[in-house]
């Protein structure tokens, strides 16, 4: 069945037109910019397509009519609720069903105008709806961190100071300077604890046999690295 709906407040409020109007008019318009361009003319850019624009004309019954597609109530009840919905700047559900051509669409009242009819005390009106896009600013959900309890806290590894040789050992030597009544059997009884060890210290600082009883006071000896190991 053929009929025109309007309502507000998620359908709480609104009424069915009494009358239907002979032609439901919708309205699509570009909004391309035109330009000039030499050796070529004008020039079309298309943009984004305008918001849609409906145009309803008809008028509210002050009496009954075998043609009248719902029940009618007195022309101010329509003509004060369209009013107040401009006036309040509110949404408006048009809704508009024939067989398969549906409109079903939130508008905003552009324009209302309305007169009476002599003699009959209807009101006739024409009635300008535009497309209504709800805009605004949205609420972003703000993930909040886990809250963790002391004893799921995950302690950091302790790191262990790795203490310097110097510092929990005492420095061995890797060179030895002779004093005076020191010999070579002396440096390798006190770094091995046996005198008889001697050949290796001289063999590692070259020294002959025939120097074993010469050695300079300050001489520096190399001292093998088996020997400092600890």
């Amino acid at each position: 069945m053929r009929g025109i709906y309007l309502s507000v407040k998620n359908d709480t409020e609104g009424f069915r037109l009494p009358v239907n109007p002979e032609t439901v008019n919708v309205k699509n318009k570009g909004d391309g910019e035109s330009f000039k361009i030499a050796k070529l003319g004008s020039v079309n850019v298309p943009k984004d397509v305008e918001l849609k624009e409906f145009d309803l004309e008809s008028f509210f019954p002050a009496q009954k009519y075998h043609f009248l597609e719902t029940d009618f109530r007195e022309p101010s009840f329509y003509t004060e609720k369209l009013e107040k919905w401009m006036n309040d700047k509110e949404p408006v559900r048009y809704i508009y069903v024939d067989g398969s051509f549906i409109i079903n669409e939130l508008v905003t009242i552009e324009s209302f105008e309305y007169d009476e009819s002599y003699g009959t005390a209807d009101v006739n009106f024409t009635l300008a709806l535009k497309k209504f896009v709800p805009f605004g600013p949205k609420k972003l959900k703000v993930a909040k961190p886990k809250t963790t309890t002391a004893s799921s806290k995950k302690k950091p590894a302790a790191v262990k100071k790795k203490t310097p040789a110097t510092q929990n050992k005492r420095t061995v030597p890797q060179t030895y300077s002779l004093v005076k009544g020191d010999s070579l059997w002396k440096v390798a009884q006190k770094y091995t604890g046996n005198g008889n060890n001697y050949s290796e210290l001289a063999k590692l600082n070259n020294i002959q046999p025939s120097q074993y009883r010469k050695l300079a006071i300050g001489l520096k000896l190399k001292i093998p690295p088996s020997w400092t190991k600890k």
